[in-house]
Order: structure tokens, then sequence, then C-alpha cells
């Protein structure tokens, strides 16, 4: 293995996989596999930051209760983001190495947000999966005799609530609707 010189260099590995030879096979000539492996070390140069400023700038101005932000304070922030970007993906990485994974999965994510006092601010964000819960699919394939085999939720009812009443009366329709002086409607 070799070492970078620069903070910027890629380190590379090469491996060599050599298969056994065979006593009865003599003619067969030797053949070597090789790999290599690059991991890239993401280093930042000083004043400068891994995400584009450009976008940081962007999310900063869509906000409209913030005043206008100073080009070294978006570049705090965006320092600032870099930093809890990588705290949250080393502590996620722990939690699937924990479980001798190397893919990390959402249940690390949800786990790390519930356990971590520092991310417990995610919490509505990235909310808990239940392992009994299904994989989401699509909704013709939820779908039983009944309608949805999930459970409804308020806006369901007022929906489908709205739409048997269209179906049942449409002779309520032609009834007359009164405006009344203080802003209130009355069926007349």
């Amino acid at each position: 293995m070799s070492s970078p010189n620069q903070p910027g260099d890629l380190v590379t590995e090469t491996v060599e996989d050599i298969p056994e030879e065979s006593q009865d096979t003599p003619s067969e000539p030797k053949q070597t596999k090789k790999r290599k492996e690059t991991a890239q070390v993401s280093t930042r140069d000083p004043g400068k930051s891994l995400l584009p400023f450009s976008r940081v700038q962007k999310i900063l101005k869509a906000d409209k209760e913030l005043p206008i932000v100073a080009k070294e304070a978006a570049f705090l922030i965006s320092l600032a983001t870099e930093e809890f970007i990588k705290q949250l993906a080393e502590e996620i990485c722990i939690s699937a190495q924990r479980e001798s994974r190397v893919t990390v999965q959402y249940r690390d994510v949800a786990s790390i947000v519930r356990k971590s006092d520092k991310f417990m601010f995610l919490d509505e964000i990235v909310p808990w999966q239940n392992p009994d819960v299904p994989a989401k699919r699509k909704a013709a394939a939820h779908k039983d005799k009944a309608g949805s085999s999930r459970p409804t939720t308020l806006l369901d009812n007022f929906v489908q609530k709205n739409v048997d009443d269209d179906d049942e009366a449409p002779e309520e329709l032609d009834e007359d609707v009164v405006m009344n002086e203080d802003g209130t409607m009355t069926a007349g």
C-alpha cells in the first residue's frame, strides 16, 4: 500500500490473485489478475468548502425570514454543514459495523436519530419504520376488496365523505346560499 504525499493524492492498492497451479495441467500459462482499488479521500483546501457555494447561497436566499447573508457567513454555514454530515455519517457507519454489515441501511439512520441527543432534532424528518411493516409497493398492489389496506387519515375521510355527498344529494346544490353581513353563510 502506498501512502499519499499530498492530502489530495489518491491512495492506490494493488492486489494480486494468483490461482493455484495444478500438477496435471502444466501446459497452461500462469495467469495473474490485478485489481486496483482507489479510495478517494475528500480533503478541502483551506478557505474552500466541499459544498458548492452557489447552492448554499440559493438555499439561504430561499428562506424569506433570513436577512441578507454575508459571503463569510455563508462559507461558515457551509463548513458547519460539512461537519454535521461528517459526524452523522460516522455515527451511522459505526452503527452498521456493530451489526457486522458493510452496507448502511435506513434503520441505522433512524436508530442514530433516536439514540443520539445531538441528532434528536431530526426525529420528525426521519420517521421510525416498524420492522413488521412491509416495504412500500405500488398502490395497485395494496388495494383489496374494501379499498386500501392502509389506515385512513382524517384527510382521506374528509375527501371520501365529500365524494359520497356529491353522489347522494345533487338536489342540495340547488338550494340558495345566503351570505350574511358578518361573513357567515346560511342555506336558505
